[in-house]
């Protein structure tokens, strides 16, 4: 058995709380616990994404953007969707802009369709719609099965 079940959280440094805040609930994300200092100062501010996956949002932030893709670190974060032309909706009702729009007749190498926004501190969101035959799901199933990792050329 592998020692751990799921992820339990993802935790970001923003620069506004209250901007940060705003734009998760337009994702979906309410919030749902706040920890503050003794002096009534926010701490943490947890968003649910499910039951068992939170957001937590640490206010204080130093002005500065998250670093770009490139940068050694965290790359983004990915949410996923069963319907991602109803979420492209969604997101530009509620206001928030795509980064990299959803193109409805385009599919990754991995065979998935997506788009990205980002947030009010530059951490890039990765909005994937998971097709039911695509790699992620056939390694999965051949891990399943015993066979080895996989391993897919990704052309340039």
């Amino acid at each position: 058995m592998a020692p751990f079940s799921s992820v339990g959280h993802i935790a970001f440094r923003v620069n506004d709380l209250d901007r940060s805040l705003e734009f998760y609930r337009k994702l979906g994300f309410p919030e749902f616990l706040r920890l503050t200092q003794e002096d009534g100062r926010p701490w943490i501010a947890y968003l649910r994404v499910t039951d068992e996956l939170f957001l937590e949002l640490f206010p204080g932030g130093d002005g500065a953007e998250a670093a770009g893709p490139e940068r050694t670190g965290v790359n983004h974060l990915c949410l996923t969707t069963d319907d991602i032309e109803m979420t492209a909706a969604h997101l530009e009702a509620v206001g928030v802009p795509a980064s990299a729009p959803l193109v409805p007749t385009k599919r990754g190498v991995d065979g998935n369709r997506g788009m990205w926004v980002t947030d009010p501190d530059g951490n890039r969101i990765e909005i994937m719609e998971m097709a039911p035959g695509c790699v992620q799901y056939e390694a999965l199933r051949a891990m399943r099965a015993g066979g080895p990792a996989q391993s897919l050329v990704r052309p340039i």
